[in-house]
């Protein structure tokens, strides 16, 4: 249990929390201290309380001041409390070491493994700094060479996919919820258009990354190769929890990201005998359920999805003759009416 006074220069702590929550905490707390980005240079209680809540952790103000308290006087902080400004801040520069725990090292050696493969492909480059920082502070990658990283793991990606220059830029204009400015020209369309949007989320589908956001109230989506003249303005907006919630509710039932004002339905396919195992094994959506499977007469799935244009190229038509739509009528006279106009066209 915490033992401490409500004056913050009070009782010590008396015991290390066993919440590794907690030790996530004070790296926020220290590094909000240190940022001094602040109306008064250093953050109040209430500052502190709000960027936990936006980093996930919804905690009273009261834990904010046992976490103070543990930086001070189990950590020999140097934190001081401004009463005319009612902020916190460091009288000199500190840093703060987090012990680690045998199991803590071996996490971190294989999370940083995992950040080093990711770093092979080009959308990631951007992390390179950050892994050799870590990599190199706590001597981790010993066990992992980078020659060898190479040899065992390849990775699929475009080479030349444009916009990948402005991911950091755009997410970074998520994080500090800043309105991005810039010049969109669809792929069907020479004529340029100048955008403002709100951005909520980053999101990559087949080696494209897109953003989603708000334009005027309405949800928009826009692919990084697309942008151009990008700008992140001084506008900082309210993030809307409600739409959040949306955007994961729509790529949970989609194929691909444009999906948005589509609504959700079964759809029921059959297989031929000879793809049904790839489908068993990788299957084509998270809701894919089997109704009937048999070696001599194929298998048999239905799917609650968003029938859009990237549903009826990605999951029914590259599997040619192989795949049957038992229903909607509609989806499958659709797809009837693609393979027309393909032979009529050959």
């Amino acid at each position: 249990m915490y033992k401490y006074s409500n004056s913050f220069s009070g009782n010590r702590l008396t015991t290390m929390p066993k919440n590794k929550n907690a030790y996530v905490r004070y790296l926020i707390i220290h590094s909000q201290i240190k940022r001094n980005k602040y109306k008064y240079g250093f953050p109040t209680l209430e500052n502190l309380r709000e960027e936990l809540e936006d980093q996930g952790y919804n905690v009273s103000l009261s834990t904010i001041e046992k976490d103070l308290c543990f930086l001070k006087n189990e950590r020999g902080a140097p934190i001081e409390y401004d009463r005319t400004q009612r902020c916190y801040r460091y009288t000199e520069e500190w840093e703060f070491d987090i012990p680690l725990s045998p199991e803590d090292v071996r996490m971190i050696r294989m999370l940083v493994h995992k950040l080093e493969i990711f770093g092979q492909a080009e959308e990631f480059r951007m992390l390179q700094e950050s892994i050799d920082r870590l990599a190199n502070q706590f001597n981790l990658m010993d066990q992992y060479p980078n020659d060898k990283i190479n040899k065992y793991i390849l990775f699929e990606y475009t080479k030349g996919f444009t916009g990948k220059h402005i991911l950091s830029d755009i997410y970074e204009a998520i994080y500090n919820k800043k309105e991005i400015r810039f010049t969109h020209c669809r792929f069907e369309s020479d004529q340029p258009t100048q955008r403002i949007l709100r951005p909520y989320i980053l999101k990559e589908h087949r080696n494209r990354w897109y953003v989603i956001g708000k334009e005027n109230g309405s949800p928009k989506i826009f692919g990084l190769d697309r942008i151009s003249n990008l700008a992140v303005t001084d506008n900082e907006f309210i993030q809307d929890p409600d739409f959040y919630d949306e955007i994961f509710r729509v790529l949970y039932d989609s194929v691909g990201v444009f999906a948005f004002g589509v609504k959700s339905q079964d759809v029921v396919l059959h297989f031929t005998e000879d793809e049904a195992p790839y489908i068993k094994s990788l299957p084509l959506h998270r809701s894919q359920q089997i109704i009937d499977d048999s070696e001599t007469e194929g298998l048999t799935i239905k799917i609650h999805v968003k029938v859009t244009p990237e549903f009826i190229k990605d999951c029914i038509l590259r599997f040619g003759d192989k795949v049957k739509v038992i229903s909607p009528e509609n989806l499958a006279a659709e797809v009837r009416e693609v393979w027309e106009r393909a032979l009529r066209q050959a």
